[in-house]
């Protein structure tokens, strides 16, 4: 009797967008590292090339704070 294991599976594991509401999978989205707020993957990477980066170790920050907007934006032109 052969068993196969799932590699690629949907977790159980998820929370609502802070900005938007809606539900989504930890893994997809995240929290931003300056303004701390769980965001669906729409809010936090804003794009699949954005989700690239992430995923390759660059911070993840949200689109707002990344604008300047966000409740986390760097004020005074601080830049790191």
């Amino acid at each position: 009797m052969s068993r196969v294991v799932p590699i690629f599976r949907q977790t159980d594991m998820g929370t609502e967008c802070e900005l938007c509401g809606r539900r989504f999978d930890l893994v997809k989205g995240g929290a931003c590292v300056q303004c701390r707020r769980a965001l669906c993957a729409d809010h936090l990477h804003g794009s699949w090339a954005r989700r690239l980066l992430v995923d390759l170790g660059a911070q993840p920050v949200c689109v707002q704070c990344r604008a300047g907007v966000g409740p986390g934006a760097r004020r005074g032109g601080a830049t790191a």
